[in-house]
C-alpha cells in the first residue's frame, strides 16, 4: 500500500467526518496531523548520501520514539517483570496487604532500554533503607538513591546517599540530609526525573536532591534492601513524553 492510501486510511480514522466534529475534537485532528508533519519533516529533512532510506519505516520509528510510555506495577500480577542475578526475584516477598518486601537487587525489565523518564514509587521503610536504583544497564552498572532514614524515635528524618556502581565497582557516596521529621511508619512518596545528565529526587513532593553525572547514559529501574535493611513497596511506575505529542504518536503507533 503506498503512502497516499496509508494516509487517506489515517483520516477516515480519525475523523471520517470533519464537518461534524466538536471544536475540540476539530483542534485534537489539527493537532494530531501537525504532530505527524513535524515528524514526517525531521524524516524528510535529514538527508542521506547512501541507499535511499524507506520512508515509511523510518516515519514509523520517529512515531513509536516519540510515542507515551507508561509501565506501572502494583505486583498484583507477580513478580515476573522484576529480574535478580538468578533471572528472578529469589527473595523478595509479599506480605499480608498485597505489598512486596524487597530484598536484593533486581530490575524492572520493561526499563532496561529507557534514556529519560519519570519514575514514581510508593515505599515504607521499616528498617534502615531501601535503594532506589536508575539508568540500570545490568546489575554491575547502575545509579543508585538510596534513602535512609537519619535518627531514631518515632519522627525520623531522611538522608540520600547516591552513588554510582560502574562494572561492579561503586563510587564513593555523596549524603543530603532531608530536614523534615516523618512517622516512622510513613510510606513515602518517591518521585524522580531522569533527564540526560540530570537527575532529582523529591520525597512527599518536596524536592531532596538535584545533581548530574555522566556516567551511564540509559537504563532502567531497580530496588534493593542492603542487608540489615527492611522495605516494603506498594507499586512502581515509569513514565515517559507524557505531553500531548506523545499521547497522539501512541495513537498512530497502534494505527501503523
Amino acid at each position: 500500500m503506498n503512502l497516499w492510501r496509508r494516509f487517506q486510511r489515517l483520516v477516515a480514522y480519525l475523523a471520517p467526518e470533519l464537518s461534524c466534529l466538536s471544536p475540540h475534537k476539530h483542534l485534537a485532528v489539527v493537532a494530531t496531523f501537525l504532530a505527524l508533519a513535524a515528524i514526517a519533516g525531521a524524516v524528510v529533512l535529514k538527508p542521506s548520501y547512501r541507499a535511499k532510506p524507506d520512508f515509511w519505516q523510518i516515519l514509523r520509528q520517529r512515531i513509536a520514539a516519540r510515542a507515551q510510555v507508561d509501565l506501572y506495577d502494583d505486583f498484583s500480577q507477580g513478580l515476573d517483570a522484576w529480574a535478580s542475578s538468578e533471572n528472578r526475584v529469589s527473595n523478595w516477598k509479599y506480605d499480608k496487604n498485597g505489598f512486596v518486601n524487597v530484598g536484593a537487587l533486581s530490575l524492572f525489565e520493561p526499563t532496561l532500554l529507557m534514556r529519560n523518564y519519570d519514575v514514581d514509587a510508593l515505599v515504607q521503610i521499616q528498617t534502615k533503607g531501601v535503594g532506589l536504583v536508575f539508568r540500570a544497564t545490568s546489575l554491575r552498572n547502575y545509579q543508585v538513591a538510596r534513602l535512609q532514614l537519619d535518627g531514631s524515635g518515632a519522627m525520623p528524618a531522611i538522608a540520600l546517599e547516591r552513588y554510582a556502581v560502574v562494572s561492579g565497582l561503586a563510587t564513593r557516596p555523596v549524603v543530603t540530609r532531608f530536614p523534615q521529621h516523618f512517622q516512622s511508619d510513613t510510606m513515602y512518596r518517591l518521585h524522580m526525573e531522569v533527564r540526560g545528565d540530570a537527575f532529582a529526587l523529591y520525597i512527599q513532593g518536596n524536592l531532596m536532591d538535584y545533581w548530574s553525572d555522566s556516567r551511564l547514559g540509559s537504563g532502567g529501574v531497580g530496588l534493593f534492601c542492603s542487608p540489615g535493611e527492611r522495605a516494603r513497596v506498594a507499586w512502581v511506575r515509569v513514565r515517559h513524553n507524557r505531553d500531548s505529542i506523545g499521547r497522539m504518536c501512541s495513537l498512530l503507533s497502534s494505527l501503523f
